[in-house]
C-alpha cells in the first residue's frame, strides 16, 4: 500500500472466524501479527496457515495486551482488527485513500457492521456503530490498565472512513451470549469498584432499566426482532451485574480497612 500498515490481532481460541478475518486483509496489508495468549483450538495453526506473524504473550488485561500487541508491530501505521470481524470487500480504496492523507491525522474510524449468527443487527446499542481501528502508534496508547471495554487514546485529529467497514460476527446464536455476560460484568465491576466510588442501593435496578429502555425503545432494538430483545435483555442484565458485583467488591475493599 506504499506506507506501511500491519494489521493486529489479539486472541485466544478465536478459530471460528479467524481464517475469513485474515484473508479479508491479508492482501491489504505488509504485515499481519497475531498475539495469542495460549489458545487451546486450532487459532495458531490457523493464523501461521493465512501467512501471519505469531507470537505469545500471557494474558493481561484487554488495554494491556492490546497496547503490546500495537508495540510489537512492525510498521507504525496500525489496522486493529478481532478475530471474528471481517474487512468488507471494496474497503481497499478507502485504506490507500487514508493513508496517503494521514498528514496531520493519527487515525481513522471505520463502521462496523454487528451480526448474530448472519443476521446483521440494524437498530439498537448495537447500530450505527463506529470504532477508531487505523491508527498511528506514534499518537496515540491503549491505557494497559483498562480490564475490559479498551478504546485508542489519542489528542490529535481523526476522520471517518465512510467506505471501509468491518463485518463482526460477535455470536453464532443467541445462546452464545450468556457465557460473554458473565465475564463482561465481573470485569466491568472491578472498573467501577477501581474508581473507589460508593454505589447505592439502587443503582443496579436503575442501570438495567434504563439500558432496556433506551436499547430496546428509544434506539428501535424492537425492530430487529428476538435479536433485539435478546440484545436488550443481556445488556440490561449485564449492567445490573455490574453494579450489583461492583457494590460487594467495594464493601469486601471497605472491610479489609477495618
Amino acid at each position: 500500500m506504499g506506507t506501511g500498515l500491519s494489521a493486529v490481532y489479539i486472541t485466544k481460541d478465536a478459530a471460528q472466524h479467524l481464517a475469513a478475518s485474515i484473508r479479508s486483509v491479508v492482501r491489504l496489508v505488509d504485515e499481519v501479527l497475531v498475539v495469542d495468549s495460549g489458545s487451546s483450538d486450532e487459532t495458531v495453526s490457523i493464523a501461521e496457515r493465512e501467512g501471519a506473524r505469531v507470537i505469545f504473550h500471557p494474558w493481561s488485561g484487554f488495554g494491556a495486551q492490546r497496547a503490546f500487541a500495537v508495540a510489537a508491530a512492525v510498521h507504525d501505521w496500525v489496522l486493529i482488527v478481532d478475530a471474528d470481524e471481517v474487512l468488507e470487500a471494496d474497503s481497499a480504496r478507502a485504506l490507500r485513500e487514508a493513508l496517503a492523507m494521514a498528514d496531520g491525522i493519527g487515525g481513522f474510524h471505520l463502521r462496523r457492521k454487528n451480526y448474530i449468527g448472519r443476521r446483521e443487527i440494524r437498530h439498537g446499542d448495537w447500530a450505527g456503530e463506529w470504532v477508531l481501528r487505523l491508527v498511528n502508534r506514534q499518537k496515540g496508547r491503549y491505557n494497559p490498565a483498562d480490564l475490559v471495554h479498551e478504546s485508542w487514546q489519542c489528542s490529535c485529529v481523526v476522520a471517518r472512513l465512510q467506505n471501509a467497514a468491518l463485518h463482526h460476527y460477535t455470536f453464532s446464536s443467541t445462546q452464545e451470549m450468556l457465557p460473554k455476560l458473565q465475564r463482561y460484568s465481573e470485569l466491568n465491576a472491578q472498573k467501577v469498584a477501581a474508581r473507589g466510588r460508593s454505589v447505592g442501593p439502587w443503582a443496579p435496578m436503575s442501570h438495567a432499566l434504563w439500558a432496556f429502555f433506551r436499547g430496546y425503545m428509544l434506539r428501535g432494538g424492537f425492530l430487529d426482532g428476538v435479536e433485539g430483545g435478546a440484545i436488550a435483555w443481556t445488556t440490561a442484565v449485564g449492567a445490573y451485574f455490574k453494579y450489583a458485583i461492583a457494590r460487594d467488591l467495594l464493601a469486601a475493599q471497605a472491610g479489609k480497612r477495618r
